[in-house]
């Protein structure tokens, strides 16, 4: 809301915001040639990959966003800004999460959730991009790898697939949301699992019997990019709202109020004085920053592998063909 307001205040235009996510794609399919039902749009490699490709979004001018060049370098770097696709941003990290009263002694490495004790008592994601990454993460950890995840699945999906058929009873339930985790977890459904950021280190902070765990080898974070679609007749202020989106004022309430990483460097110590949630819990300095990844999603979207991957996921893993 803070966003909307200074946004609308500086340019005089009127924001219509869809609080829709997996609905993007289809609507933009389905919107008529050069009116496309959305003028700006954040999404996800899952979606906007896709997009790319099929010419729905448009070249954006990094030129009218300077404040694009206020995040981590990993975030410029990467092809989708570097290509003028989008401007990324990162969210909150892949963390353990558990209830302390089940267990005593907190896994404090991927491949810990190996452990005999916690078979049987966890809860993944349903979505492959995470899980498929956890658990190339807990087979590079338990084969003397610790953090190589994304080399695992760049060197072989097939291994890390079967790997992920083979342990998929570490799995007592498969979560659908961060929220849908943490209501099984605090309803001692389950002992721990792995999750968005955001749900443990909430209970945590509130002083609620959970621990959020982020491996000393490092974690990742979902790629989110701005994004603008092709034919609106709106683009530059298009390109105004996603300068907006990364000026200081908006990221400190970004961090502070909405408790998600402050992308622009220059505003998460700000963010960390005024919230000491931030501070405790969310990246504030640059090497912060260099624990975090994006999942790997360019390995997930090469040739036929997405396809693949979530077939597999669906039929052997989740449902245990």
């Amino acid at each position: 809301g803070h966003i909307i307001k200074a946004f609308e205040e500086a340019t005089g235009a009127r924001v219509r915001m869809d609080y829709g996510w997996w609905d993007m794609l289809p609507k933009l399919k389905a919107s008529p040639p050069g009116d496309p039902v959305y003028d700006v749009v954040i999404t996800d490699p899952t979606q906007g990959f896709p997009s790319i490709k099929e010419k729905l979004f448009q070249q954006i001018d990094l030129a009218n966003i300077p404040n694009a060049k206020t995040t981590p370098q990993f975030l410029q770097d990467n092809w989708v800004q570097a290509q003028s696709w989008g401007v990324n941003l990162g969210g909150n990290p892949m963390v353990i999460g558990i209830h302390t009263d089940l267990i005593k002694e907190a896994p404090l490495r991927w491949h810990d959730l190996l452990r005999p004790d916690l078979k049987g008592k966890l809860s993944f994601y349903d979505a492959p991009y995470m899980s498929l990454f956890t658990m190339a993460q807990i087979k590079a950890g338990a084969e003397g790898r610790p953090g190589k995840g994304a080399d695992e699945l760049k060197k072989s999906v097939d291994e890390v697939l079967r790997f992920s058929k083979e342990n998929r009873d570490l799995v007592r339930i498969w979560w659908t949301s961060t929220g849908d985790f943490m209501t099984k977890l605090l309803a001692k459904e389950v002992s721990g699992g792995v999750v968005h950021g955001s749900g443990p280190f909430v209970a945590e902070d509130e002083g609620k019997p959970i621990k959020a765990i982020l491996p000393a080898e490092g974690t990742a974070a979902v790629h989110l990019f701005w994004a603008i679609p092709a034919g609106t007749k709106r683009k530059r202020l298009a390109e105004e709202w996603i300068n907006t989106v990364f000026n200081v004022e908006s990221q400190v309430k970004w961090g502070a109020v909405a408790k998600v990483p402050v992308n622009n460097l220059g505003a998460s110590e700000l963010a960390a004085k005024e919230s000491p949630f931030y501070k405790r819990f969310l990246p504030v300095t640059v090497d912060d920053w260099k624990a975090y990844s994006f999942y790997p999603y360019d390995t997930y979207f090469e040739g036929d592998n997405w396809k693949k991957i979530t077939e597999f996921w669906d039929r052997e893993v989740l449902r245990k063909a």
